[in-house]
């Protein structure tokens, strides 16, 4: 990472403890189900899988808590079990999309997920993550000087941030 300005983010443990209580009741729920019956295949194999996708849910929540995300004006890095890097000027694809139910609208609950591709790296974020907008922002300006088109969603879930993708747009506020 170059030294220019670097911000560094990270979930914090409230906005994954929802996830963590889910995986953990799942896992452990599955594997009483296992201990509790006689051997039968059918339970066996049904419970089993649950048991072991609950535990590659839990996994996957403890990458995102002890991953570090740092941004320059030039790129972003994460730094969690592996370490990845990827220079804004190497953007080739931004995502936004936002998840929530049909009775929600964007804003009054649900999340948004941020998918970044290039240099033949991929990296993903959801709303929960400290500095989000910020991330958000310096990848739409990426996007921008990189000439990325924007699919209509994407585009509009910027708006509903706050943030224009086609104009210059001062970073949002912390």
């Amino acid at each position: 990472m170059t030294s220019q300005a670097m911000q560094t983010y990270r979930y914090p443990g409230r906005a994954l403890a929802g996830d963590y209580i889910r995986s953990g009741v799942g896992f452990l729920f599955s594997l009483g189900v296992l201990l509790s019956q006689p051997p039968n295949i059918v339970v066996v194999l049904i419970f089993a899988v649950i048991a072991v996708l609950f535990g590659y849910f839990g996994f996957r929540t403890v990458q995102r808590h002890v991953t570090k995300v740092a941004v320059t004006d030039t790129e972003i890095c994460n730094a969690g079990f592996a370490s990845r890097v990827m220079s804004w000027g190497d953007l080739e694809r931004l995502k936004l999309r936002y998840y929530g139910t049909k009775r929600q609208e964007k804003g009054s609950g649900g999340f948004m997920q941020l998918s970044l591709k290039g240099g033949g790296k991929a990296f993903t974020y959801d709303s929960g993550m400290e500095g989000f907008k910020y991330i958000a922002w310096l990848a739409a300006k990426a996007a921008r000087d990189n000439g990325v088109s924007l699919d209509p969603a994407s585009a509009g879930n910027l708006l509903a941030l706050g943030l224009d993708a086609d104009g210059e747009m001062p970073p949002p506020e912390a």
